[in-house]
């Protein structure tokens, strides 16, 4: 669940680096912060399993950096607002000459995911991947437990989704990368027979 500041201050992103709420699993979206409860064991587990793959073959191949969950981008083009996807990847030639420092990334990040919860609202999932589009994020994996399926969403491109017998690839933006969606779901418990956010429930 997002629960979302009260009173009528703005946050800068610049504020929200030193703000008590950074150490915790919090978004700042318009100077707003945006708290969030504890990640589910279905959560965690999909989501260590894509940072997992995605390390594996960034590190090996060395096309850049992988980053965990709660890693935060001030993202460009949008006015104090710092995402945190699930797990995310920049290239190389993105990064930091001197390395990797303290603060939030002040870029996109070529590659974000974004893990559902059941509790996550349609809303919230539209004004994340409007975020990522804006701020010029290329690709953006929304991997869904419930349906178990990942709809890819890149610039210029229809956004399609996968489901269990299909391959996942990094297209342009990680090439050479590619798993099986299957892989992402090993471990879970058969989901309630619930409806699941498939690609129609997912704003463009």
């Amino acid at each position: 669940m997002v629960y979302s500041s009260g009173g009528s201050g703005v946050v800068t992103s610049e504020e929200f680096v030193h703000h008590p709420a950074a150490n915790e699993r919090t978004e700042l979206v318009r100077g707003r912060i945006r708290m969030m409860s504890p990640a589910s064991p279905v959560h965690g587990l999909v989501s260590a399993r894509i940072s997992h793959l995605l390390v594996m073959h960034v590190e090996h191949h060395r096309v850049g950096a992988c980053f965990a969950d709660s890693t935060g981008y001030a993202l460009p083009n949008l006015a104090n607002t710092v995402r945190a996807p699930d797990a995310s990847f920049v290239r190389a030639d993105r990064l930091p000459k001197e390395g990797v420092g303290y603060g939030f990334f002040n870029l996109a990040p070529d590659l974000a995911v974004e893990v559902l919860s059941p509790s996550e609202s349609t809303t919230d999932i539209a004004d994340k991947l409007s975020d990522y589009r804006i701020a010029g994020t290329a690709l953006v994996w929304v991997i869904d437990p419930q349906s178990r399926t990942v709809t890819v969403i890149a610039h210029s491109r229809l956004a399609r989704t996968l489901t269990v017998t299909d391959q996942l690839t990094g297209g342009k933006v990680l090439p050479g990368f590619e798993c099986t969606v299957s892989e992402l779901f090993e471990g879970l418990a058969p989901m309630p027979g619930q409806p699941g956010r498939g690609p129609e429930r997912i704003s463009r």
